[in-house]
């Protein structure tokens, strides 16, 4: 039988380049806010979007990076994501066959492509800024667990009456997996949102190279931030 249960997700970490501390300047505002600082929002929100959402422009603008640098991050995070959502799902990632994984991939995309998030603030003190970033986050266990349950109940139905009987366990694991990604795909184009939140990341400056940059810390906090995957 196979449980519903809803996981909390793993931590991982992403790439983020950095930022030429010359090209946002060094003024600020009033109390250390906004002025000449604009790029470092511009900078925390190129590398959200890239990502999540596969726009590689203003991240290449402001790193300096190509287009296949930063096709790599999005890749990589979509791939990291999808392994999380076979693991919230009790589909063991290990065992089915490519063909099924590279539906959760598409999945996985189909999700980022929903965030949503703005830079609302920056703010320097001395030689640390702190980007907010408002945050709308997608409620994962929102947006799937009715069809998730459907699925189960169903899978575990069928499998009481004997419908896998003769299966080897990569057999009935990849039964149990299509049948939730069979479930799931509708569904997942239209999430549930939380109510908004305000994350602020602090970038961490290079004193050596003259750089700032999002520590892979940071970058998880967003992206466990902008998916919230647990009830």
């Amino acid at each position: 039988m196979k449980i519903s249960g809803i996981w909390k997700r793993m931590v991982t970490a992403f790439a983020a380049g950095c930022i030429l501390v010359g090209m946002a300047g060094c003024g600020s505002g009033g109390n250390g806010s906004s002025g000449g600082t604009e790029a470092y929002k511009e900078y925390v929100i190129g590398i959200m979007d890239a990502n999540y959402l596969a726009k590689y422009e203003k991240y290449m603008e402001i790193t300096g990076s190509v287009q296949a640098e930063a096709e790599k991050i999005y890749e990589a995070n979509i791939l990291n994501f999808s392994m999380e959502i076979e693991d919230a799902l009790s589909v063991k990632k290990d065992v089915v066959s490519r063909n099924l994984a590279e539906r959760f991939v598409d999945m996985a995309g189909s999700l980022y492509s929903q965030v949503k998030y703005q830079a609302v603030d920056v703010v320097r003190e001395g030689d640390i800024y702190t980007v907010s970033v408002e945050i709308e986050p997608i409620d994962f266990f929102g947006t799937v667990q009715d069809p998730f349950q459907s699925a189960v109940d169903e899978f575990n139905a069928q499998a009481k009456s004997g419908a896998f009987d003769g299966y080897t366990d990569a057999e009935y694991e990849e039964a149990y997996g299509v049948a939730v990604a069979n479930a799931l795909e509708a569904n997942i184009k239209n999430v549930s949102y939380g109510s908004k939140i305000t994350v602020d990341v602090v970038l961490d400056y290079d004193k050596e190279n003259h750089v700032y940059f999002i520590s892979d810390e940071q970058m998880e906090g967003l992206d466990d931030k902008v998916v919230k995957m647990v009830r």
